[in-house]
């Protein structure tokens, strides 16, 4: 269980939105931290308080499921394109300044740090990809659209 990777599932990105179940503390912090770049152990060592139950009691109320099952959130893998019209610098640029102005401090400097681990076009293009659904979530459709927009990808 903590060497697979997990992702929300539609059912836990709706939890981070409506806050309808009483999660704890470090239950709510490694369900809004899992996306599927790390294994569940290293999310658990990142998640102060964090423990092996915590993430089964995700797991077995739905709101995450091990990445690439069909519950979970599909994962893009090319990047559509239009995103080829802006170059890596252009991508950094927007998504550094972005992060931290959609997505607030704290979650932004994740992304700034997600950013700057890009080693080339075609993985910042996945992560900006990534970012309009992170900002869909944090902010709602119509941020996202205006974030598609600026990416210039169609509406």
């Amino acid at each position: 269980m903590l060497e697979q990777a997990y992702v929300k599932t539609e059912q836990g990105r709706a939890e981070i939105k409506a806050r309808a179940q009483p999660l704890s503390r470090s239950v709510r912090n490694l369900l809004l931290l899992i996306d599927g770049s790390k294994n569940a152990g290293q999310w658990l060592e990142l998640v102060q308080g964090a423990t092996a139950e915590d993430l089964a009691l995700l797991i077995q109320q739905g709101l995450i499921a091990p990445a690439g099952l069909s519950v979970a959130a599909p994962v893009r893998t090319v990047a559509p394109p239009a995103l080829p019209s802006l170059d890596q610098q252009a991508l950094y640029a927007f998504l550094t300044s972005a992060a931290r102005q959609r997505l607030g401090l704290i979650k932004g400097y994740r992304w700034v740090l997600d950013v700057e681990r890009c080693g080339d076009l075609a993985a910042m293009q996945q992560l900006a990809l990534r970012f309009v659904d992170e900002v869909r979530q944090a902010q709602g459709d119509g941020a996202a659209t205006e974030v598609r927009r600026d990416l210039g990808l169609p509406l």
